[in-house]
């Protein structure tokens, strides 16, 4: 009787859970001639209010709640399945997990009546919808919303070095997250990925996928690689593009050919859906056109559909397909495949958004997301994994735990080690490679080792030591600087060692690079001087965090007040030595003025960063003092900068970039603060410097430059590029610039030197014009210059450079 008692329970226990789980419905949806699986099916089932949509294989998973199935009281579950281009279905199911296949009917298209107007319907179709957008950009101001994204990578077998079984194509990583997106108009977004994960072979903490609403095409530009591509929505589009009604008038869903006017501007083709009584777009399926470059001419689809919330239209699901194969001299040829999937919803229209939250980076991940949810998973996933992904992440886990599989092969076991040391040696709390091991003239081999750590989110420690085996010096560094405030906008910095310092700008070329050449060819760009002492600063900065690298990121917007005390020294070289011989004597490293430095100096950037570019146009503002009675000291002298740059639209695919500098001094300018021309050196060029100068060849106290340089972009699009290698679009571009550098007199009276400015030769300063062939290989450029000053006749210099973007 007792054990009769136990088994009731058991099974009414087990009956009240199952009554109580949650539903699943998974299936399949197909449609068309021959029977395809279909995408951006929109199921939802109606008592519960609940939706997602089928994946590239026509596949869904909707996982309903058994509350909300309670507290709507229903009987069956109603679902509703519905797709641009097909016959809407509605189906009844029990309350239960259910595995279903549906097929859709295609909505018969009504042949287009021709009649002559001055213009397609389609035009006036989308004058509507664009000024429905203009009434939308006047009401819209924020929104905030929950996005699932989704990115796949892929690859041929032989490169994976694996086969899944199932032809030529293998999964080789998995990312996944579901964050919380803010948006302020025109362009501020922020995404915080509260869960996450990936297959075994990505960090965790290299998960930082969320593409939002950041790609949307109904902005009026949607940037893809770097280029912005005018949207078929946006304000002036039917000034660029052509649009061709594919239907008949008589539908409430419209299908419109899209086409840009001219392959000379960079846009979109294929086919666009809109609900002309409503004026909304529905969905686009676009190709780039021939005029985007598309690396080793990769094959991209993109496919985005639009939702209406609270009357604004938003975007809901978007699909990025691409696909290229890079072939190497014509023997192998890895393919890579990518496939990028989101899903927003859950959107709030103009809500009041987090103070600051603009000011953090663009993506971050909340402690929230170290832990994984595997019920918000399976509750809230809106795109289900398929088969063959389930497969990858379980197959790769696997792969890592054997050591006898294919890509633990004696190959890996070898170099894998290495690799991974060296990656390690380049992420936190290591400062990066060139603070282990660098070159130069003045230190010859330098050894040793850079950290940067948080205790805290208050606090950030940095530290450095080495020894330069030429010079047998010991040289660190350390600092500590203390965010006051949550967004780290203010902060207050403290610093000590002994360093060497460069007179020149070591963000133009920067230290790896003088490492390669002083290595190999004996040619240091460096002008040294060596530095003991310390400084403290504070400073305030706004705008989105970008990254640096290397766990370092920066503001587009800065103030910094910094009070620098030290002792300054000449140093000489100590080393010649080189793999190659050179074919120049080394130049030397020019003296300074020895003594005590102390001095205050104030800078300022706007949309500027000296780290590294942060936006196409904007500014800085450099002032230094230094008074002996004020401040102590041994010199008495001040200086200001200034420098903008700017990029302006010539035409649609042709830019103008113009860079202006300037720089005035009072007093007695001791060396270290001289400043040099920034110029190539052995036929290379960094950033851009100047092409036909000599390495230094021009000093002073205060200067002058304009410089600039048109890109026309590729004459024909498509038609001058590189099969095999990189099928990238060659540039042509014209450049030059001027330059003016001049000692003060005060400077000249009190620390005389030998080096030359432009202003003691007879032109009074340098100028240069020149012919460029831009993206050689996509990373290169090939310039063809000449100096037109200090020469009798056009002196002509070829240099090389990395590709200008």
């Amino acid at each position: 009787m007792r054990l009769i008692s136990v088994l009731i329970a058991v099974i009414t226990a087990f009956a009240c859970a199952s009554a109580q789980s949650d539903v699943t419905i998974r299936g399949t949806v197909y449609g068309g001639v021959p029977s395809e699986p279909l995408r951006f099916v929109t199921v939802s089932e109606l008592s519960t209010r609940q939706r997602v949509m089928t994946d590239r294989k026509g596949n869904f998973s909707l996982n309903l709640r058994r509350s909300r199935i309670d507290s709507a009281e229903a009987l069956n579950l109603k679902l509703v399945f519905s797709c641009i281009g097909f016959e809407p279905d509605t189906i009844l199911l029990p309350i239960a997990d259910s595995t279903i296949i549906r097929k859709l009917s295609e909505r018969p298209v009504s042949g287009r009546e021709i009649v002559v107007t001055a213009e397609d319907p389609a035009v006036t179709i989308m004058r509507r919808v664009i000024a429905r957008k203009q009434r939308q950009l006047e009401k819209l101001r924020a929104y905030t919303y929950t996005l699932y994204t989704k990115f796949i990578a892929m690859t041929d077998t032989t490169t994976a070095m694996r086969s899944s079984g199932r032809g030529d194509t293998t999964v080789n990583s998995i990312l996944e997250s579901f964050s919380t997106g803010y948006v302020e108009l025109p362009d501020r977004f922020h995404n915080e990925i509260f869960q996450k994960r990936q297959t075994a072979n990505v960090p965790p903490e290299a998960n930082f996928v969320s593409f939002g609403t950041n790609l949307n095409i109904y902005d009026d530009v949607v940037t893809i690689l770097g280029q912005e591509i005018a949207s078929p929505l946006s304000i002036d589009a039917v000034d660029i593009y052509d649009y061709v009604l594919l239907n008949s008038l008589d539908e409430d869903t419209v299908k419109l050919s899209v086409k840009t006017k001219s392959s000379l501007r960079r846009g979109f083709e294929g086919t666009m859906y809109v609900d002309q009584r409503r004026n909304v777009p529905i969905e686009v399926q676009f190709t780039p056109n021939k005029a985007v470059n598309l690396l080793f001419d990769a094959r991209l689809s993109y496919r985005q559909n639009l939702t209406i919330v609270d009357s604004m239209i938003l975007p809901e699901a978007l699909s990025i397909s691409s696909t290229l194969e890079a072939s190497i001299l014509y023997v192998v040829a890895p393919r890579l495949d990518i496939e990028i999937e989101t899903f927003c919803y859950d959107y709030s229209i103009n809500p009041d958004l987090p103070k600051g939250v603009f000011d953090r980076r663009r993506v971050e991940t909340t402690q929230a997301a170290a832990a994984f949810d595997s019920a918000y998973w399976q509750n809230n996933l809106k795109l289900p994994l398929r088969p063959e992904e389930q497969r990858a992440y379980r197959e790769i886990e696997m792969i890592l735990e054997n050591p006898d599989s294919l890509q633990n092969s004696m190959f890996e076991q070898i170099l894998g080690p290495v690799s991974r040391f060296l990656q390690r040696l380049a992420r936190r709390p290591f400062t990066g490679f060139e603070d282990i091991f660098r070159y130069n003239l003045i230190h010859g081999p330098y050894l040793g080792v850079g950290l940067r750590d948080r205790p805290d989110t208050s606090l950030l420690l940095a530290s450095q030591i080495g020894f330069g085996f030429a010079d047998g010096r010991i040289y660190g560094v350390g600092s500590a600087t203390w965010f006051p405030d949550f967004d780290q906008r203010w902060s207050l910095e403290i610093g000590l060692g002994r360093t060497l310092q460069r007179r020149d700008n070591p963000n133009v070329v920067k230290t790896s690079f003088i490492t390669i050449t002083s290595l190999f060819s004996g040619a240091d760009y460096g002008d040294y001087y060596l530095s003991s002492g310390g400084h403290l600063a504070v400073g305030y900065s706004w705008g989105q965090l970008q990254f640096v690298r290397n766990d370092l990121w920066t503001r587009p917007n800065s103030i910094r007040l910094t009070w620098r005390r030290s002792a300054d020294e000449t140093v000489t070289q100590s080393t010649n030595w080189s793999l190659f011989r050179p074919s120049l004597p080394p130049r030397g490293n020019p003296a300074i003025t020895d003594g005590q430095m102390s001095s205050l100096t104030l800078d300022a950037f706007l949309s500027y960063s000296p780290l590294r570019r942060v936006s196409r146009t904007g500014m800085a503002l450099s002032i230094e003092a230094a008074k002996s009675d004020l401040l102590g000291g041994d010199f008495d002298f001040a200086w200001a900068s200034w420098m903008g740059t700017t990029r302006m639209r010539t035409l649609p695919l042709w830019t103008l970039d113009l860079t202006a500098s300037v720089r005035w001094s009072w007093g007695s300018v001791p060396g270290q603060r001289f400043i040099s021309t920034e110029s190539g050196f052995g036929g290379l060029v960094v950033g851009s410097a100047f092409r036909g100068m000599r390495i230094k060849e021009f000093y002073g106290d205060r200067s002058a430059a304009l410089q600039f340089s048109h890109n026309f972009g590729e004459v024909i699009p498509g038609v001058l590029r590189i099969p095999n290698i990189a099928s990238f679009g060659i540039e042509f571009l014209l450049f030059g610039g001027v330059q003016w550098t001049s000692f003060s007199p005060q400077t000249m009276q009190e620390f005389p030197t030998s080096l030359p400015s432009t202003d003691v030769t007879g032109d009074r300063t340098y100028y240069e014009l020149g012919l460029g062939i831009n993206r050689i290989l996509l990373f290169l450029r090939l310039d063809f210059n000449a100096r037109l000053s200090q020469r009798d006749a056009p002196e002509f210099r070829i240099t090389l450079t990395n590709a200008t973007f």
